[in-house]
């Protein structure tokens, strides 16, 4: 498959992650931040963000009594059953082109590569400041589009935060377009509709809360422009252009703070957020390119997104997000892809996804919803991805705070920019997906 992503080629495969995930002083960046809590956002590894009761939990003894230090951690299993070939296999990004013979391609895939192992450590007051970090990692390889066990850093980052201010360094959830929907896989709907990603930055938020009911975030930050979470093609060199990325974000939040669910939540939250930067790619062999274009190329990023969650009663609520932009394929936009191979063209894209979800209890759970992300047609080469789509419908049952059962089935669909006399068939496919969960 040429260039998938402007960054992929046939014989190469694609990765990417989950969603926010927040422990104690993960918990209060979501919260503060304004982001879908993870309870809400990422079903596969939502104990990284609700780490066991105070009774519950192990601490370890650190030198200084000041300090202290939790672990915790998941056996998560996953069998996925799928009418057409995705990619990557056992985490859907997408679907791989339908057989120009007719073979069927289904496949099946179990797997425990999205089980975790995370820690939280809290530190000392400097000043009005509380000092806490986190960390989390998984089975997974060191990017999630190979089908092979290892270890895959998801986020590490150490914070100082008050009533008013936040400042974290590490490797941290986008600024840009925070909130997910409720998935079972760890590849949250990216590259079909959900744009943000993971990667390293320096952040500065401030919180205002005016009133009960009424509340405004701002966050800032400086950023790595690859994602560390997606790889470069055989033969090419992407990396970044000498300059940090830089998000921004505004949330605001209407009515009075809730417990529900695990999570404290207005009952409408509303953000605004946007992405500038740029990075390049440079070819290091002679038959990677043709001949007439420059052997690097530097490619534009900008995103402007919205997201918005509201919770109609303490069961019943809706979240979603749109974006727009080119170049942002390192956010998980233009399906993966950044630029036209061919042409060094900026992908320009657009999409979003919308979610509906009811929870009958506290431990039982429905989410249905879609996504879509488009990419502009005229920007595309040959074999590149056209349109991604993906309908879903999941629920998520706890059956104690140590297993958690999970089930959803998919329609998704991949359409492909055509090309004669060879083409890139498109292709549909239903999945189905359980999960185990073992939380520890």
């Amino acid at each position: 498959m040429a260039a998938v992503s402007g960054r992929f080629s046939e014989a190469q495969s694609l990765e990417l992650p989950y969603a926010t995930v927040e422990g104690e002083g993960i918990e209060a960046e979501q919260e503060d931040a304004g982001a879908t809590p993870y309870f809400e956002s990422c079903q596969p590894c939502q104990e990284a963000k609700s780490p066991p009761d105070e009774a519950d939990a192990i601490s370890i003894a650190l030198l200084n009594p000041a300090n202290r230090l939790k672990v915790h951690g998941g056996l998560d299993t996953l069998g996925v059953f799928s009418t057409k070939r995705p990619f990557p296999s056992g985490i859907p990004l997408f679907l791989l082109p339908d057989s120009p013979f007719g073979l069927d391609t289904n496949s099946f895939d179990l797997h425990a590569r999205q089980s975790y192992l995370g820690a939280l450590f809290s530190g000392p007051r400097l000043g009005e400041f509380d000092t806490s970090a986190q960390i989390l990692a998984f089975l997974q390889n060191d990017n999630l589009s190979n089908d092979e066990y290892g270890l895959l850093v998801y986020y590490a980052y150490g914070e100082v935060k008050n009533d008013e201010w936040r400042f974290a360094a590490g490797l941290q959830q986008d600024v840009f377009n925070p909130v997910s929907p409720t998935i079972v896989y760890l590849t949250k709907m990216y590259a079909s509709g959900n744009t943000g990603s993971y990667r390293g930055q320096l952040r500065a938020e401030r919180l205002w809360e005016g009133a009960d009911d009424f509340g405004v975030t701002w966050q800032g930050a400086l950023s790595e422009p690859i994602s560390t979470l997606v790889t470069s093609n055989v033969g090419r060199i992407t990396e970044d252009n000498g300059w940090p990325n830089v998000e921004s974000r505004l949330q605001v939040g209407f009515g009075p703070k809730m417990e529900l669910h695990g999570s404290q939540v207005r009952p409408l939250e509303v953000g605004v957020s946007g992405v500038v930067g740029q990075f390049r790619t440079t070819r290091t062999l002679l038959f990677d390119d043709p001949a007439d274009l420059p052997p690097r190329a530097v490619i534009d990023t900008w995103g402007l997104g919205s997201d918005v969650q509201l919770w109609a009663s303490e069961d019943f609520g809706v979240r979603g997000e749109v974006y727009c932009g080119e170049g942002l394929g390192e956010y998980n936009g233009g399906i993966l892809q950044s630029f036209n191979p061919d042409t060094f063209q900026d992908i320009r894209t657009a999409g979003g996804f919308g979610e509906v979800f009811y929870y009958f209890t506290d431990a039982f759970h429905l989410h249905v919803g879609y996504g879509i992300d488009d990419p502009n047609d005229t920007d595309l080469a040959p074999t590149q991805i056209r349109r991604n789509q993906t309908y879903f419908a999941n629920f998520v049952w706890d059956l104690s705070k140590v297993v958690q059962l999970g089930l959803e089935v998919d329609y998704r669909k991949t359409d492909y920019t055509q090309f004669l006399p060879n083409a890139f068939l498109d292709s549909d496919a239903v999945i189905v997906a359980t999960r185990f969960l073992w939380r520890f």
